[in-house]
């Protein structure tokens, strides 16, 4: 494989998962969060690369009090063996208590000092990358099959499901 990861994740980021996940994020049509520059606002993406399942990436970028989404998904049945190639191409304008939410759990996350990786190997699940990008600062968590009433699960399956994807 090449090095075209490496103009999505900081070298020292991510382990072994960097590459696969680079890859996904070049087939889903995504384009590098870093460098953020000064005045970036506030960008999400959570990449997730289930083992069964089609990989998918939701981003969601913050504009006032509402956030646009930006779903892709690709057609590979399973994402663990075999990526596919891009499938579906959605967006749309999330507010009120959509919005509401989304922030409230952005805000509970302490995305910025959670540590980088949770420790956990997942053989037959998801792995979750969620990157953030805004004012000049840029991080990536990743996360194998985190727990509903874990923030970080809760904020993943609000995202997919505010995007209308399904990756578990």
């Amino acid at each position: 494989m090449g090095e075209g990861w490496r103009q999505f994740f900081p070298a020292d980021n991510l382990d072994g998962s960097a590459v696969w996940a680079g890859q996904a994020l070049e087939r889903l049509g995504e384009q590098p969060l870093l460098p953020a520059g000064p005045h970036q606002p506030l960008v999400v993406r959570l990449l997730c690369l289930p083992t069964w399942s089609p990989a998918c990436s939701v981003r969601a970028e913050r504009s006032g009090v509402s956030w646009r989404l930006f779903a892709r998904e690709l057609d590979g049945e399973k994402a663990g063996f075999d990526l596919g190639e891009l499938a579906r191409r959605d967006n749309r304008l999330v507010v009120g208590a959509d919005a509401d939410r989304v922030a409230e759990l952005w805000e509970h996350l302490r995305f910025w000092s959670i540590a980088p990786a949770g420790g956990e190997d997942v053989l037959d699940g998801t792995s979750y990358v969620l990157e953030a990008a805004e004012r000049g600062r840029y991080r990536v968590v990743i996360r194998d099959d985190p727990e509903w009433g874990d923030t970080f699960g809760e904020f993943s399956d609000l995202l997919v499901g505010l995007a209308g994807l399904a990756p578990r």
